[in-house]
């Protein structure tokens, strides 16, 4: 059969519904949180799912959209269960009482007034790379948004996704000098939830990490890592009693620590001790 005859014996194949950019994005996104999750680890970027991208489905919900595993008919079937995954990637802190669009104007200004207090007189706040979601939508400088998607079963019965927290990020500018940072609160347990022990950095990077205990009983890890001749990373996690999660970081470079470079700036905007105070910040939870 010639190819003008396959052609019509066929029809005219339907366009792709794929969003191959939008598949990237999503999975180096949760290759990062993968990341937040332990700062000593260096994951690789999350892409597997690229390769089989014409098996994801996206339908609306959340932000961006969700990915669903196909069922029958390649129609979305229903969100796999915990028993159905190698590792449950859901929150396991309670469910929000607010709209995410009311938290994240809630704790928008508190996450801001916290930052502007504490970093040097005169630095300016602008948006940040990271404060870019979904692609193309830039929010403002400290300005939280909402990432959540549902897990999705991948080969050999791990799933991925099941991302659920507010993301905020900045630009510092003190004259020459220029950092960075951002801030993730998330729903305990799961993919997001911060780290409660420390654990050694690499080999290639030198840092030290210590744990304490926080005025109200928070699990406060405080870490800084740097390579030589690279930026230096300062972060702070609290794992507060209410079941929220607060991870805020800072570095010296306006863009990332990932890219090679040299500082921009002798040492980060905000110290370990300062971005600490602003993890604790009651006002910073997801259950006022």
């Amino acid at each position: 059969m010639s190819k003008e005859l396959f052609d019509e014996a066929i029809g005219t194949i339907p366009p792709s519904t794929v969003d191959v950019d939008a598949v990237l994005d999503r999975e180096r996104r949760r290759a990062w949180v993968r990341r937040v999750a332990n700062p000593w680890t260096a994951a690789a970027a999350g892409v597997a799912a690229v390769a089989v991208g014409a098996a994801l489905l996206f339908v609306p919900g959340g932000s961006g959209g969700t990915a669903v595993a196909p069922g029958a008919n390649g129609t979305p079937s229903a969100p796999p269960t915990p028993e159905s995954c190698g590792m449950d990637p859901r929150p396991t802190g309670p469910p929000l009482a607010q709209n995410p669009a009311v938290v994240a104007a809630r704790l928008s200004p508190v996450l801001k007034a916290a930052v502007q207090q504490r970093v040097a007189a005169g630095t300016q706040l602008t948006a940040h790379a990271d404060g870019e979601y979904p692609k193309g939508t830039q929010h403002g400088p400290l300005t939280f948004y909402h990432v959540f998607s549902t897990p999705v079963l991948e080969d050999g019965g791990v799933c991925s996704g099941g991302e659920d927290y507010f993301m905020a990020a900045a630009t510092t500018s003190d004259g020459p000098r220029r950092g960075n940072v951002w801030a993730m609160v998330t729903r305990l347990g799961g993919v997001n939830g911060p780290p409660t022990e420390c654990s050694n950095p690499p080999n290639d990077m030198t840092g030290s990490c210590s744990k304490t205990t926080g005025p109200h009983g928070e699990i406060v890890v405080e870490s800084t890592m740097t390579s030589p001749g690279g930026p230096t990373v300062d972060r702070s996690t609290v794992t507060k009693p209410d079941g929220t999660g607060v991870i805020v970081e800072a570095q010296n470079v306006a863009g990332s620590a990932k890219q090679v470079g040299e500082p921009e700036m002798p040492a980060p905007p905000l110290s370990l001790a300062q971005l600490t105070e602003v993890a604790l910040d009651p006002a910073l939870t997801l259950y006022p």
